[in-house]
């Protein structure tokens, strides 16, 4: 596909980094990335446009603009050091398809609107989806204006000035820029982040729902530093034996969990560290971090999760004398995505001969539109070395044959 791997190389090389590429949020970075779209699409006849937040849209009109339009896209920004196609490949896909059905020459029934979102990764600014949930009015100005970049330590409102955008006019007096009223599905291309797909040699996914998550960013137990040869076992006071212990019980949970009545369930230990400013081989370890991350389809899961890691922390903090301190947790609920969106894609999908299969997925813009009260589904793309490093990998064949997918089912919608 010419467009898209132009699209593709010119974004890269507007955003390399020593590995890989980033694409911070409100950026030269991400706004070569959306300049770069909005230039492809206006070339290919697409009307154009940037919004407040920064979100660009390319339009094909169709028979009625009056109507509830239909739109795809995904995120603009990348992670430090990442790949070059989680998120730019959904933007690129619904500017691919906008351009290929306007070239065949075919009107749809209501406008089909590409979309590229800005700050869907949370790593910017400790939070995801800020363009989607601006563009939805998910966000108020308070907000809003305590977000600070964590990498610069500058407003959100300094980064998107710099870019020369009108902050002011992101809450407008007549609404949010997408509501059910004017949208009457969103459709995300993405690649595929985890290994499913080459597990089960299949190009294209579509996702069941979004995973929610429940995570403890920074947690620690203390307990005390003392002798390691001096001090018998029924006086010691053990971080990390006591954190070791807590992780073991959780997996045989999340085990439980995911081979009974909850196959979504995904649990991760992000960090687990003593202080090396004082820690020694000759120590019992008086301090040990921690995170933890939950997720799933389901929230009894992640109530049940919660429930545990509260009764747990207790128990074995009073019976090995540590104290564990979590802080506040941070997550989302699951997200279940449209039934008809889902059928539509797999029926294009088999109508195209491309094998497609159905499984949950990690959070996306799309589950912003779908809180939104928009009907909303995932088309996954396959992708080998996973996503968030810069060895991603995706076949511009799989790419295309995800295209072709999303085109007609947009076609479809339109028609309807």
């Amino acid at each position: 596909m010419p467009m898209a791997a132009d699209i593709f190389d010119r974004a890269r090389a507007a955003s390399r980094d020593l590995e890989g590429v980033t694409r911070p949020a409100w950026s030269s970075e991400d706004q070569a990335a959306a300049d770069i779209l909005l230039g492809a699409a206006q070339e290919h006849g697409l009307t154009t446009r940037m919004d407040a937040i920064g979100n660009t849209y390319a339009r094909l009109a169709g028979r009625d603009e009056t109507a509830p339009g239909i739109l795809s896209g995904s995120h603009l920004d990348s992670v430090a050091r990442g790949g070059n196609f989680d998120g730019l490949a959904g933007a690129v896909a619904a500017v691919t398809a906008l351009a290929a059905i306007r070239r065949a020459g075919m009107v749809p029934g209501c406008n089909l609107t590409a979309m590229g979102t800005r700050c869907e990764e949370s790593v910017w600014f400790g939070i995801a989806y800020v363009g989607a949930r601006l563009a939805v009015g998910n966000m108020d100005r308070a907000e809003f204006d305590a977000l600070v970049r964590l990498d610069s330590g500058r407003s959100i409102a300094d980064h998107m000035t710099d870019q020369g955008l009108a902050v002011d006019d992101i809450w407008r007096a007549d609404g949010p820029e997408i509501k059910p009223a004017n949208t009457k599905a969103f459709l995300e291309l993405h690649i595929e982040q985890g290994p499913l797909l080459m597990e089960q040699d299949a190009p294209l996914g579509i996702a069941t729902a979004v995973r929610g998550n429940l995570r403890y960013g920074d947690g620690v137990c203390y307990g005390a530093y003392q002798h390691s040869a001096a001090t018998p076992r029924r006086l010691r006071q053990d971080t990390v034996l006591a954190v070791t212990e807590l992780l073991q019980r959780l997996e045989a949970l999340w085990h439980e969990i995911e081979d009974g009545v909850d196959p979504s369930a995904v649990f991760t230990i992000g960090k687990l560290f003593t202080d090396p400013a004082n820690h020694a081989l000759t120590k019992v370890p008086g301090e040990c971090h921690f995170s933890l991350n939950f997720g799933s389809t389901e929230q009894r899961s992640q109530d049940r999760f919660a429930a545990a890691i509260a009764a747990m922390t207790e128990e074995i903090g009073r019976r090995r004398r540590v104290r564990f301190v979590l802080g506040d947790p941070v997550g989302s609920s699951p997200t279940p995505l449209d039934p008809g969106l889902r059928a539509g894609l797999l029926a294009s999908a088999q109508s195209l001969a491309i094998p497609a299969t159905e499984f949950a997925t990690v959070g996306h813009d799309a589950s912003i539109f779908a809180r939104a009260g928009i009907p909303a589904a995932v088309l996954l793309v396959r992708n080998d070395d996973g996503s968030h490093n810069p060895h991603e990998k995706m076949d511009l064949g799989d790419f295309e044959q995800g295209v072709q997918v999303l085109a007609a089912t947009m076609l479809d919608l339109a028609a309807e």
